[in-house]
């Protein structure tokens, strides 16, 4: 049998040929070959566009961004949310996306490694940040950590490096500290990204904020929770206790980083996406489809593709000949 796929929609087609094609491919390999081409059976789409509306088959969502899938334009998604919806949803991890599976498995292991990995830990925190305009408590915390002791900030947002340049191997540059401030664009249930499993995969304890229901995934032992706190000032309190009682940095760096260990190295070590994919197409493109095919659902769907349509001419009329102006001018680099 021959399993035609396509991807649209993502922002960067290339970290899905990089890592998922991979899981896809495995979790598929029983039922046919796969083929990725212009006429599909099932459509692999994300945030970052509306082309799966010009596709009538089974559309499957994935996101990790802070968005929740709208199930009546898409027959199944896969996030990091905690929703239970038939069998349409995955709750997918950040830890088990492909580009940050190895970062996962350092985390699996940090709280094993010698005194002496701990101890040569020069610097006090870091804040590796390279976007703009999330909640701006990320900022304030950053402002007011560093009004304690010197936190180093290796990304776009706030760098205090001396060459003025994000650092190029973030893991190294997150080694050397003994705190990571991990802190979310936004605080959502459910919306738990690469932040705090970055700061685990480098033995350090993540200042955390986002996520209210994080301790369902990582285990509150390890890390500060400034979720809890109402003022900015609190959180840099909670900080300074650890910072000054050295036994108690060091048990929260012995403490493993997940709650539930083994499952969460079976996720990381599986392909819980491949598995998804295989129960889907395991039924064939006729019967994995889950959008109703009536009335008011295709009413829905038509509305959406004339929104569509009016973005993307509200697209070409002023941003995309706004960005050309601005690369001509050497104002912006594309």
């Amino acid at each position: 049998m021959k399993i035609k796929l396509k991807y649209v929609d993502f922002m960067r087609e290339q970290n899905m040929r990089d890592g998922f094609e991979e899981m896809i491919r495995a979790g598929l390999a029983d039922l046919g070959e796969v083929e990725f081409c212009d006429d599909p059976d099932y459509i692999i789409c994300s945030t970052f566009g509306r082309e799966f509306l010009h596709y009538d088959c089974t559309r499957i969502f994935v996101c990790g961004e802070n968005l929740r899938p709208d199930f009546n334009l898409y027959d199944y998604a896969a996030g990091s949310d905690w929703m239970d919806y038939e069998d349409r949803f995955l709750s997918f991890q950040w830890y088990s996306f492909p580009k940050w599976r190895e970062w996962a498995k350092l985390a699996l292991e940090k709280h094993t490694y010698p005194q002496e990995v701990y101890e040569s830990k020069e610097w006090f925190c870091n804040f590796v940040v390279s976007n703009y305009g999330a909640n701006p408590i990320r900022e304030e915390m950053f402002q007011a950590l560093s009004a304690y002791k010197r936190v180093e900030s290796g990304g776009r947002s706030c760098n205090n490096q001396p060459d003025g340049k994000p650092v190029a191997d973030k893991l190294a540059f997150q080694q050397q500290c003994r705190f990571s401030l991990a802190f979310e664009n936004a605080r959502t249930a459910g919306y738990c990204t690469e932040k705090i499993l970055d700061a685990f995969a480098a033995a350090t304890v993540p200042i955390y904020w986002g996520d209210p229901k994080v301790s369902r995934l990582y285990n509150p032992e390890a890390f500060i929770d400034c979720g809890d706190c109402r003022t900015v000032q609190e959180m840099v309190e909670k900080v300074r206790v650890v910072e000054e009682d050295r036994d108690r940095w060091l048990y929260m760096l012995r403490q493993p980083a997940f709650t539930d260990m083994e499952k969460a190295r079976r996720e990381i070590e599986g392909n819980p996406f491949g598995e998804f994919m295989h129960h889907i197409v395991a039924q064939g493109p006729e019967a994995s489809r889950r959008r109703s095919p009536d009335f008011w659902n295709a009413k829905y769907e038509e509305n959406a593709r004339q929104v569509a349509r009016l973005q993307q001419q509200f697209w070409w009329k002023y941003y995309a000949k706004g960005e050309r102006f601005l690369v001509r001018k050497g104002i912006w680099k594309k």
